[in-house]
């Protein structure tokens, strides 16, 4: 397991709850994942969240500050953050949700189906 030597700094988690006008519980993004035992806590939690979304270089270095946004379009609710290294997701219902992220000018965006607490992952890189 990698860890996160690079960003030793610390800081104090993001979290980001439903915007929009849709019915139903709130989507959310908890970012993080700064210093040694922040991320490993997190990685350790991944199997509690729908999501769990890594950020970095393809060179293996990690990322902070992405523009990180959760759609849920059906239903008009989003979420959205500066994220990273780590973001985890967490959803009230199962179902299709567009991950779109954005760092150095370059959108990734992807479409993943998330059921609440299903332990899934998603790693996003950037070539530097």
């Amino acid at each position: 397991m990698a860890l996160f030597l690079g960003l030793a700094l610390g800081g104090p988690f993001a979290f980001a709850q439903q915007q929009g006008s849709g019915g139903g519980e709130a989507l959310r993004l908890e970012c993080g994942g700064i210093g040694l035992e922040e991320s490993q806590r997190m990685r350790a939690d991944a199997p509690m969240h729908a999501l769990t979304l890594l950020f970095a270089t393809t060179d293996g270095a990690y990322l902070a500050d992405v523009a990180t946004r959760i759609d849920d379009p059906l239903a008009g609710r989003r979420v959205e953050a500066l994220c990273g290294p780590i973001g985890q997701v967490d959803v009230a219902e199962a179902g299709r949700y567009r991950i779109s992220a954005r760092f150095g000018g370059v959108t990734q965006e992807h479409w993943v189906d998330l059921v609440p607490g299903g332990g899934a992952r998603l790693a996003l890189r950037w070539t530097e």
